[in-house]
């Protein structure tokens, strides 16, 4: 691969699986260490049709992408998650199925209709409503003075902001290891840069 040429969807997962993918600032965790050891093997471009979804759940995982973070449809975030979805424990599947259903019946909850059916406007509110929600539990905050390993609470059933969050991750990690979402991580076509903003160094980052 040449210094000029796209790092493509394979090394970014590559990466991701090696714990080297925190510099590249993804939002959201990676979703599945699992599912990207699988695809880093797998073609770089997701095969045309489904995967592992069935066709309505494949289109409105497009529509749900592309309103949580628009130019997913041009970057082909709904194929490319379906293929890691196909690759992935049947724990994550089921995780992610019970999301995109948490969505639907909150859709229809509000407005009697499914997601695709909704208005944009509709849309956004649903979102913005499921974002702003509680979690299942509160982050844990260490203070000194507290033992370094506080025990977890005990388990909640899964809210919508948990559905949310997980979709959301699954969705801005496909979108942010395309050429697009990189570009607006700040990647310029080269591999090695130069230098970065805030870290000058004479000798340079290349070698």
């Amino acid at each position: 691969m040449s210094e000029t040429s796209g790092p493509g969807r394979r090394g970014f997962l590559q990466t991701l699986a090696m714990g080297a993918g925190a510099g590249l600032a993804v939002p959201g965790e990676a979703a599945s260490q699992t599912a990207h050891a699988h695809a880093a093997s797998a073609p770089d471009e997701a095969p045309p049709g489904r995967v592992f979804l069935d066709p309505h759940q494949l289109e409105t995982l497009l529509s749900l992408a592309e309103a949580i973070v628009p130019g997913s449809t041009a970057a082909g975030v709904a194929p490319f998650v379906d293929r890691l979805l196909a690759e992935d424990t049947p724990e994550a599947q089921r995780a992610f199925l019970a999301a995109l259903g948490a969505i639907q019946a909150e859709a229809t909850a509000r407005h009697g209709r499914p997601w695709l059916g909704l208005s944009p406007e509709h849309q956004a509110e649903l979102l913005t409503a499921a974002s702003a929600g509680p979690p299942s539990r509160e982050p844990r905050h260490w203070t000194p003075g507290q033992p370094v390993l506080v025990p977890a609470p005990p388990a909640a059933p899964p809210t919508l902001r948990d559905r949310f969050d997980l979709l959301k991750e699954r969705i801005a990690t496909a979108y942010y290891s395309s050429e697009a979402g990189m570009k607006e991580l700040g990647w310029t076509g080269h591999l090695i840069h130069e230098a970065f903003p805030g870290c000058p160094h004479p000798e340079g980052h290349g070698s």
